[in-house]
């Protein structure tokens, strides 16, 4: 299981009728120290982690310190790596790693008011 050492809420998505809220997390892991976490709010209002996303570059390279560059440049879909395989446990880890995520700071919080 990845270490958080950082997640803040981003932004709200929407593909179709679905809001997705978006969060920042910062890890201990060397290949994926930053990844962007997506989850939705259940119909019992629970917030599920649907997909994580891991940021390929932040800046570009020779320019850190530019204030309006864009953010992201790239992005790669790590959910499976990260959660899938042959055991039982990938799904729980999954949970587990989503409710770790929404348990810092005020990410809870901001996901609740946003995905109303």
């Amino acid at each position: 299981m990845l270490t958080i050492r950082y997640a803040a809420f981003r932004r709200v998505l929407a593909r179709g009728r679905q809001l997705y809220g978006e969060v920042e997390v910062h890890t201990d892991h060397p290949r994926a120290p930053r990844l962007l976490a997506y989850f939705r709010k259940e119909d019992d209002g629970r917030l599920q982690l649907v997909r994580v996303m891991k940021e390929d570059s932040y800046l570009e390279p020779g320019l850190i310190g530019v204030v309006d560059l864009p953010v992201y440049a790239a992005a790669e879909d790590v959910t499976e790596q990260l959660f899938g395989g042959p055991d039982h446990a990938a799904l729980e880890d999954r949970h587990v790693f989503g409710r770790q995520i929404a348990a810092i700071g005020e990410v809870r919080e901001a996901l609740d008011r946003a995905l109303v």
